[in-house]
């Protein structure tokens, strides 16, 4: 195993007296450490917990844990190609990090089939989970940096048994990061060789959706709303100070992301189900202004062209927590930009069932992208 990278970010931090990167190339290895017991799949041979340099928002840098699995068995001739795997929405607090709670039912299944198909897989864990902050949810340059970051990262370790191909991938929030790190892959990663990504029933079109947060907004249909906007708030409130963004929240709004930051999504939303609340219940004032307009569109504008690898999406009809009519206004300008991505639409699965009903065909695209050229 290689730990020059951690060499390296040790004296630097011994130097600076620093408690968190600030100014590290992309990648390097902190340090590596066991998987606790219980968090490695059944189909991983050799495993590791990495911690790494990257991006903690989409304009500040700091560091990441993640998980990296090897196969079981000798690598090929050329090593293992790699899966950068980002995870759904788990919650922001430490603990519901892969690399210590491990992965859940739904996202589980897919890691091991990847593994038993013969690729490595790097997971990261998204900078604030398990690292200093709050996580910057749904920062989609933030989360692209972290999975390309993490297979720089694996390579730090078991660069002698892995390949330079590499995809990403992702279920939800992961599916988001998978469409940013698609784009910027190349170019972060230049030493290593990106084929493409897949992205998983994943969010488009919130940067025009959020802005329009306020006392005002109605009750939605849409599952798990509630949720996914308290994690945005916790990790605004957090990273990016300078908006004041509890000056728009009303008292049940502050208490509810304060809770948020401190409990996995489970737990956050077994009791919104206890305690009914609408978006709406969460604001004493509109985001509807120009500061956050911008902010969202940093945030989260999901890129529509500047993509030079394959790209394949998938979207289940019966997808009740980010609805297909998004995908299809995604795939719909990306077209309008020259790109023509895979599009595989499901029928009867819920939006975790997706990604494990997708995996067939998601492996047959890894195959043909990932074959030695």
């Amino acid at each position: 195993m290689r730990v020059v990278g951690a060499a390296v970010a040790a004296v630097l931090l011994l130097l600076t007296g620093a408690t968190e990167v600030s100014a590290q190339p992309p990648g390097i290895l902190l340090s590596q450490e066991q998987l606790p017991p219980g968090t490695v799949p059944a189909q991983a041979g050799d495993s590791v917990r990495v911690r790494y340099s990257t991006l903690r928002t989409s304009t500040a840098t700091g560091e990441s844990t993640g998980s990296v699995f090897l196969p079981r068995g000798d690598p090929p001739a050329g090593g293992w190609p790699v899966v950068s795997y980002a995870h759904g929405t788990v919650g922001v607090a430490d603990q519901c990090a892969p690399s210590v709670a491990g992965f859940n039912y739904v996202e589980l299944p897919a890691i091991e089939q990847w593994l038993a198909a013969g690729y490595a897989v790097a997971a990261t864990d998204y900078a604030g989970i398990g690292t200093p902050g709050v996580n910057a949810y749904l920062d989609g340059p933030a989360a692209a940096a972290n999975a390309v970051d993490v297979v720089l990262a694996a390579h730090e370790v078991y660069g002698d048994v892995l390949a330079d191909r590499w995809i990403v991938t992702g279920l939800s929030q992961g599916g988001q990061a998978a469409y940013f790190a698609a784009r910027e892959a190349t170019a972060r990663a230049p030493a290593l060789d990106f084929r493409g990504a897949v992205a998983v029933a994943a969010p488009t079109h919130l940067e025009q959706l959020f802005p329009a947060a306020g006392p005002a907004v109605p009750a939605l249909p849409t599952t798990g709303i509630v949720n996914y906007a308290l994690l945005t708030l916790a990790g605004i409130d957090d990273q990016r100070p300078e908006v004041d963004i509890r000056r728009y929240l009303s008292p049940t709004g502050l208490d509810l992301m304060e809770f948020a930051k401190v409990t996995c999504s489970r737990e956050l939303g077994r009791y919104l189900l206890a305690h009914p609340t609408s978006v709406g219940d969460l604001f004493a004032a509109p985001l509807w202004n120009d500061r956050f307009r911008e902010l969202f569109r940093e945030m989260q504008q999901v890129p529509v062209d500047g993509f030079d690898r394959p790209l394949r999406v998938v979207h289940s009809l019966s997808d009740a927590s980010v609805p297909i009519p998004l995908t299809w206004a995604q795939l719909a300008e990306m077209r309008q930009h020259g790109v023509n991505a895979e599009f595989q639409q499901l029928v009867g699965e819920d939006h975790r069932g997706s990604l494990v009903a997708s995996m067939p065909e998601s492996l047959a695209f890894a195959a043909r992208v990932l074959s030695p050229r």
